[in-house]
């Protein structure tokens, strides 16, 4: 029977595992979200090639900045400006047509 704490272990048992594969293959694995309930689990693991990109947070940015938005919608060489840094979201304006953006810092990349 499957409870919160025996799929706690699991995950931690499962990132201890994957360690091995990930240096083997030269993936980075990611367990998503654990749905679960007394009879199965169920999750989506992600392999990407190469090693994981560090997340940014909004420490690492300063207002003026110029950052690429690593996004599948956006395109990756539109340069962007860093205007206000805010709890949660940093908000950018494109530099082509001054459209102002709210964007999570983990979508960033310094230029």
């Amino acid at each position: 029977m499957l409870n919160k704490q025996k799929v706690q272990g699991f995950r931690g048992d499962f990132a201890k595992a994957v360690a091995q594969l990930e240096k083997d293959y030269g993936v980075t694995i990611s367990l998503g979200t654990i749905r679960f309930d007394s009879q199965e689990l169920r999750a989506k693991m992600t392999a990407k090639v190469g090693e994981a990109a560090p997340k940014a947070s909004k420490d690492d940015f300063n207002v003026g900045d110029v950052v690429f938005i690593m996004h599948k919608k956006v395109d990756p060489i539109k340069t962007f400006e860093i205007i206000k840094i805010n709890n949660k979201n940093i908000k950018v304006r494109d530099r082509d047509n001054n459209q102002m953006i709210n964007v999570s810092p983990s979508l960033l990349k310094k230029s």
